[in-house]
């Protein structure tokens, strides 16, 4: 079991504590789920945060309907003086935003000590960035055919002094304990052999082939490599022929003619983590104690094997003082049954039926096919706390004791079956029986039922007291 005390947070929006009223928000989630940490975003760069009434749940008070209400996307004052290494800039606030006027982390700060809760910042960073940040054009990545898209450059050293400027200014202008960042993106590779969309890969910036060059990978191997590999996926997408000697070996095929492409890769994800670096060494510059970590999204957690090899936890640890990954559970199931069997189907698994797919899946990331869902009954049936559990060992294992883990343990996420308060009392028991140094209640406050909220306080609390008289023997 993990040690008494151990961190327990919760996410929320901003307008969902402004709306309910702080102090009842507060007293709320300390009363059913013992939360110790309070995490609403500071800048919400995904334009999640108005959700339909039948996505929210009952708190005790009544619900604002949101239909036609206008958001801030960034939640905090932002003070030009520390962006002078960057020429972008996040937007104004607009008066005519719902609680525009107010500024929550001045405001929660008192009520969150008077609880003995900590306060962290949430960021999450998206291209929705394109239409509101100030010269964010000048960043964004390049593809393979040179066109410009809407996603900024990891490499782009601008996007870098940004995202520093921004640590700095929320750790001087506020009094925060910590800051979770994230950025819900795949890598090229993915992106190809995995698609939301049939856009060309990227980057190829000026930027991106310099570090390329640096590592000494040739950009134009690289390019022309990415080129032919999104025009092989395109076209098996398209229906295509298969390849005499089958559509996977086609994929490897590419790969052993063109190994830039891993290189680039591998590239793409160390520019990432030079971004978690620079933010890291921002924030303890100006607050040693506060606790810097990274969100990891539900792909990387539990179905990108690309991104598990690219680099363990344990190479992340230099710049993480935590890393919080997501374990949600129940609405895996449905997302594996649409998200990732169909899709590897039409790139590069296409002789392999997706019932032995989903055997191949459950293999390689160890999780117990006995104990999850089959085939027939993903989207019916959600994964179990087993998987939790696995998860949760394989991330603390990854780690090697040299960051933190911390299990985004969800429930109540839009698109999955109901959620029942007994699974997640046991999933949350699985999160500490397999390591994890705390955990972070997900996806988000407004959606989660008061019954599910005393689950997971159940399950810390026994946790906890069980930790307790262990260190009192």
């Amino acid at each position: 079991m993990a040690p008494a005390g151990t961190f327990n947070g919760i996410q929320m929006g901003p307008h969902t504590m402004l709306d309910e009223g702080i102090e009842h928000t507060l007293d709320l989630i300390a009363e059913t789920a013992g939360i110790t940490a309070v995490m609403p975003y500071s800048h919400a760069y995904n334009a999640a945060l108005v959700k339909p009434l039948r996505d929210r749940a009952d708190h005790g008070v009544p619900l604002t309907d949101n239909t036609g209400r206008r958001f801030p996307l960034v939640w905090v004052r932002t003070h030009d003086e520390y962006y002078r290494e960057t020429t972008l800039r996040h937007p104004a606030r607009d008066p005519r935003d719902a609680h525009a006027d107010r500024d929550l982390f001045q405001e929660m700060i008192v009520p969150s000590r008077q609880r003995k809760m900590k306060v962290y910042a949430r960021v999450l960073e998206s291209s929705a960035m394109s239409r509101v940040v100030a010269n964010y054009n000048t960043v964004v990545t390049r593809d393979v055919n040179d066109r410009p898209t809407t996603v900024a450059c990891w490499n782009h050293p601008e996007y870098v002094a940004f995202w520093a400027a921004t640590m700095e200014d929320l750790f001087r202008s506020y009094d925060l304990d910590g800051i979770q960042w994230g950025a819900e993106r795949q890598g090229p590779l993915m992106n190809v052999i995995s698609p939301w969309n049939n856009d060309p890969p990227t980057c190829f910036c000026e930027h991106c082939q310099a570090r390329g060059r640096a590592a000494g990978i040739d950009p134009d191997r690289a390019r022309e490599g990415f080129r032919t590999l999104h025009g092989y996926v395109q076209g098996q997408m398209a229906g295509q022929p298969r390849p005499a000697d089958g559509q996977f070996v086609g994929f490897v095929r590419i790969l052993l003619r063109y190994p830039e492409i891993l290189g680039w890769e591998r590239e793409y994800r160390l520019g990432r983590e030079a971004i978690g670096d620079a933010m890291y060494r921002r924030v303890k510059s100006v607050k040693p104690s506060a606790e810097v970590g990274w969100h990891v999204d539900h792909q990387p957690s539990s179905w990108d094997l690309v991104y598990r090899a690219e680099m363990s936890y344990a190479d992340m640890a230099p710049h993480a003082d935590f890393i919080k990954f997501i374990a949600y559970h129940n609405v895996l199931s449905p997302r594996i049954r649409d998200w990732y069997l169909p899709r590897f189907q039409k790139t590069i698994l296409g002789e392999l039926p997706l019932a032995e797919s989903l055997t191949v899946y459950y293999a390689m990331f160890g999780y117990d096919a006995s104990a999850e869902p089959s085939l027939a009954e993903l989207g019916r049936r959600g994964f179990s706390p087993e998987y939790v559990f696995r998860e949760t060992q394989h991330s603390v294992a990854s780690a090697a004791g040299k960051t933190k883990i911390y299990t985004g343990v969800g429930f109540d996420v839009p698109g999955s079956q109901p959620d029942d308060p007994e699974v997640v009392y046991r999933a949350t028991l699985k999160a500490f029986e397999a390591g994890a140094h705390g955990i972070v209640v997900s996806r988000e406050y407004e959606e989660m039922k008061v019954s599910n909220l005393r689950a997971v306080g159940r399950a810390y609390r026994e946790v906890t007291r069980s930790a307790s008289s262990a260190s009192t023997r």
